[in-house]
Order: C-alpha cells, then structure tokens, then sequence
C-alpha cells in the first residue's frame, strides 16, 4: 500500500454501555485534525482530515517541517494540530503571524518506515510512536488505562481539555480513499 492523505479515523459517541476488552483514554483535543506525511523521497506534508475539501496545509506549516528531519520517510503519523492560544489561535498558527504558536499533538501511526502499520492493535502503535523522537512543538499524546470514563472525564475536564477519547487498545487503524471511518473502537465524551 503506498503512502498518501488518508481520511483519518472518527471516534463515535459513547452513551455509557458496557465495554469489552482493554481501554485507554487520551484528552480530546478541540483543534484542528492533522495527518502529517513524510514520503519515502523525505518530503513533508501536512493534510487537513476533510480530503474532499483537498486540505493540503503543507505550504502554511511549512515552517515547521525542520522539526520533524528525525521522522523516518514512509511515515503517516495522525494528529491533533492546537496551539498556545487554544482553538482560536490556529489561525494565526496557519498564517504565521505570531499571535499563537502550535502545538501539535500525536495520538497514533498508520504508516512507518514504509510499511501500513493499521492493522496492528493500538497498543502496537503506540509502542511504535513511543520510539519516535519527536521535537516541539511535536508532542506525542499522553493517555491513561480506561478504569472509570466519568472520573477519567473530570479529571480531564479540570486540565482544560474539551472532553475525552477512549480507544479499544486492540483495536485496527482503519482507513479509507473515499469517506471517513467512524469506529466503534474509538467512542468520544465531551464535558
């Protein structure tokens, strides 16, 4: 499978039912989704999650493309790009004008080295991001074992953060050409 812009993975609400298997939840970041792409030639690109809207960002962020000479080519890492301003500072992020500065956060890996890595557990994955070397104002996203989603809620509520994630830690990376994937693997609780 060769590397390109994907449409990324959408979380689906969660409406408290019982879950099965192993659970980790990460702060729901309130910014923009952000597919960073480095090809196996060592070209960086930057891609919005709406691809038929062709959200090619790679020209805005381009300054922050020496950040990241350590990423390994072939290599599709899913994010969350934020900034010091919060959601409404993105803009300013996109057009360089110094109001806010990003902020970019890594929750998972689809493409490394070459290789679609989706259908390995998120376990895997994560295990595999942990081994990248990321420099600010990359940041891989911190998570948490899933014991209680309502303290794990509030707990997150008070850092700041919009809301929570929580993933199936078994669970595939599973992606399309043509629509978004909304995964039941992936459930969405907002504060």
């Amino acid at each position: 499978m060769e590397i390109s812009p994907i449409f990324p993975m959408q979380p689906i609400p969660y409406f408290g039912e019982e879950l099965e298997g192993e659970w980790i939840f990460e702060p729901k970041i309130d910014g923009w989704r952000l597919q960073i792409i480095k090809y196996e030639n060592g070209k960086v690109e930057f891609w919005g999650r709406r691809l038929e809207k062709h959200p090619n960002w790679t020209k805005n962020l381009s300054y922050l493309i020496p950040y990241l000479e350590d990423l390994p080519p072939g290599t599709l890492l899913d994010s969350e790009l934020y900034s010091t301003k919060g959601r409404r500072g993105i803009p300013s992020v996109m057009a360089k004008t110094g109001f806010a500065k990003p902020i970019i956060y890594v929750f998972d890996v689809v493409f490394f080295n070459e290789t679609f890595v989706g259908e390995k557990q998120l376990r895997e994955r994560k295990s595999i991001l942990k081994g990248i070397l990321l420099k600010p104002p990359f940041y891989f996203l911190e998570y948490k074992p899933l014991e209680d989603w309502e303290n794990a809620l509030k707990e997150t509520l008070k850092m700041g953060f919009e809301g929570i994630v929580i993933k199936n830690l078994e669970s595939p990376y599973l992606i399309s050409k043509s629509a978004p994937v909304a995964t039941h693997y992936w459930r969405k609780i907002k504060g």
